[in-house]
């Protein structure tokens, strides 16, 4: 017998079919989402020997441009969480029908941490922009900085909301429980809300830039705005997931599934559609391709990183 709640381990009977219908639409993301970063990176493959092969004159710094793993693997994480959705809605129907303190445990858990994975790659996505149109100065902290609070912040918020959603099964450990969650979210919200800041200040301060990458490249005015809209419903979410844990087990939110659906699911689920709806025309391989061209052709002045920077890689040669 379930320790707490009207339907098994839920304080509401659960409805399967909205589990069901998630779970499928999620495994569907996963495809597109595996086939459309394969492509991209194909093709970024083909123009990566080309841009190898350039000789360019000695007085001349190499092309700044990432390796196509390197930019595949900043997507890895989104891809992650769109696994982690899926898995956690097939275990929830799982759960919903036959309940059990581990299948309950893993769909809170798996709901709970997979958006952070999505924050993830949109701030690996976000420093390869800067890097790209030579202007991490713009980062809040400089960029080995920048990476250290953002992994430390979203990792440490992530493990402690694993750990809450290990013990909500139990009564007796609901208060630990809600601490560890509320922690956890509001480091979270923190990290993300810095980014937020940044994207923001970095927007403002690229449309007033006259380089030649930035003239000439126009991916990066929609990818930030893709980065930003992403960050934003992130944000909300967890806001709202916050509020609900700081009401406690008799809350309106944790009592009624809608709740669940339209400021967690629903969300979540259309961060990764936009993403990959606007891939074609707005991704980081796109960007890429744009920024060397405006190298070549715009004959930009190319400077040497400060090689103590471990997040902006060189730009001489292939990063």
């Amino acid at each position: 017998m379930a320790e707490f709640g009207i339907e098994g381990f839920y304080a509401y009977k659960p409805d399967r079919a909205a589990a069901i219908a998630f779970a499928v639409l999620f495994g569907i993301l996963i495809q597109f989402s595996l086939i459309e970063t394969t492509v991209a990176a194909r093709n970024n493959k083909k123009l990566m020997s080309t841009w190898r092969s350039i000789k360019l004159p000695d007085d001349a710094s190499e092309l700044r441009f990432f390796s196509t793993i390197s930019l595949r693997w900043a997507y890895s994480p989104f891809i992650l969480g769109i696994v982690l959705e899926f898995v956690g809605y097939v275990v929830r129907t799982v759960s919903i029908k036959k309940p059990t303190k581990s299948t309950f445990i893993v769909q809170s858990v798996f709901l709970l941490i997979a958006p952070s994975l999505y924050s993830a790659s949109i701030f690996m996505l976000f420093s390869k922009m800067a890097h790209l149109l030579f202007l991490e100065r713009y980062m809040v902290f400089p960029a080995r900085y920048n990476t250290l609070f953002f992994l430390v912040g979203d990792m440490t918020g992530r493990v402690l909301q694993a750990a809450g959603g290990g013990l909500l099964s139990s009564l007796d450990n609901l208060n630990t429980a809600r601490i560890l969650i509320i922690v956890g979210l509001f480091i979270q919200i923190f990290c993300y809300g810095i980014l937020m800041l940044n994207q923001i200040f970095f927007h403002y301060k690229m449309k007033t830039e006259s380089n030649g990458i930035i003239q000439s490249n126009k991916v990066w005015f929609r990818f930030n705005y893709i980065l930003l809209g992403g960050n934003i419903l992130i944000i909300a979410r967890s806001i709202v997931r916050a509020i609900e844990f700081i009401m406690g087990l008799q809350s309106y939110i944790i009592q009624h599934e809608w709740c669940l659906y339209v400021f967690d699911t629903v969300p979540m689920f259309l961060l990764p559609l936009i993403f990959l709806v606007c891939f074609h025309a707005s991704n980081v391989f796109k960007l890429q391709e744009e920024s060397v061209d405006a190298q070549l052709s715009w004959n930009f002045p190319i400077q040497e990183t400060d090689k103590s920077n471990s997040d902006a890689e060189r730009p001489v040669s292939e990063v």
